[in-house]
């Protein structure tokens, strides 16, 4: 099968997720090509036709002008888009499933609804990407007691705002944001160390790497700037949970309805709610060989499994079916 791989034409996380894909496709020993979506369709028309490729395959889709998608359908070739923002920006990507042949997603909530009107949507998580997120033996600077890393939406920070009022412990926290969303006495607090900025992905597995428990609590639905007006619960886990066990890092990950269908609980410590997570916090933080075991195992199953390699070859046998 011959895959033309279109770019999502975002930056920051996406060029990760992008070159990701690309090494995924290489790897696979697929035969593919790419380009950016802001091309002219000229550079399309010259693809396909020295190319000829079977499917084109995207991230996101909405970069991907309605020309272009008119001229892969004249040209009889399949479009699949995988969603990967589900289910926050749910206004946007309902609007243009049906532009696609194959919709996968990364939220059974969302999926649920698009397989309402589209008769080839599944679902689909993201993986890891393994030659970024592995073991390392880190300097003292990336090490925490606890760390965070992604966005301080408020239930995150309530979360922060509760361990630092209930424990002793270090927490590193990484993201844009997090100085003007802790309370000011936390602040310049000897206790919390912030990168407030985004940081990327290869910076961040040092991160968790050394980490003696990584905090894993999940984008709130209810967030003020999503697009999701239907109100769609994120009902599955995140991909940080993968690119975490990876790293053969321990976390701690909010209670999802999907994650035992991924980790037993053997496998992956969850936490139900604030309470819950520093009862957890705390039995679990000066374990080091029992957090080790565990997350060894978590760690086993995300490289045989979970990894960009094996979610394009799914996805590849879901079109070809």
């Amino acid at each position: 099968m011959k895959l033309l791989y279109i770019s999502s034409g975002y930056l920051g996380i996406y060029d990760y997720l992008d070159q990701s894909m690309k090494t995924a496709l290489s790897d696979n020993g697929y035969k593919w090509t790419c380009f950016h979506p802001s091309e002219p369709i000229e550079n399309i028309r010259s693809i396909v036709t020295t190319f000829q490729p079977q499917v084109v395959l995207t991230i996101l889709g909405d970069n991907l002008s309605i020309q272009a998608i008119q001229y892969f359908k004249e040209n009889g070739i399949q479009l699949a888009c995988w969603m990967t923002e589900d289910p926050y920006y749910f206004d946007k990507t309902y609007q243009i499933i049906n532009r696609f042949d194959y919709i996968f997603t990364i939220d059974t909530g969302a999926l649920k609804q698009y397989q309402l009107v589209h008769q080839n949507a599944h679902y689909l998580p993201l993986g890891t990407n393994h030659s970024i997120f592995k073991p390392r033996s880190v300097e003292h600077v990336y090490k925490s007691d606890l760390l965070l890393v992604g966005y301080p939406y408020q239930t995150r920070v309530n979360l922060i705002h509760f361990l630092l009022k209930n424990t002793n412990y270090a927490l590193t926290l990484i993201g844009k944001g997090w100085r003007n969303r802790l309370q000011k006495v936390w602040r310049n607090n000897a206790r919390v160390m912030i990168e407030d900025k985004w940081m990327n992905p290869e910076k961040v597995s040092y991160f968790y790497n050394g980490a003696s428990i990584v905090l894993n609590p999940h984008r709130s639905n209810n967030f003020l700037y999503n697009q999701n007006t239907s109100k769609i619960m994120n009902e599955s886990i995140n991909n940080r949970t993968f690119d975490i066990a990876a790293c053969g890092a321990f976390q701690l990950i909010e209670e999802k309805p999907n994650l035992r269908s991924f980790f037993t609980e053997e496998e992956m410590i969850s936490y139900q709610d604030y309470e819950d997570c520093l009862c957890k916090v705390i039995t679990y933080m000066n374990d080091k060989k029992k957090k080790e075991i565990i997350a060894q195992k978590a760690q086993k199953i995300v490289i045989g499994q979970h990894t960009f390699c094996q979610r394009i070859k799914e996805m590849v046998k879901i079109i070809q079916s």
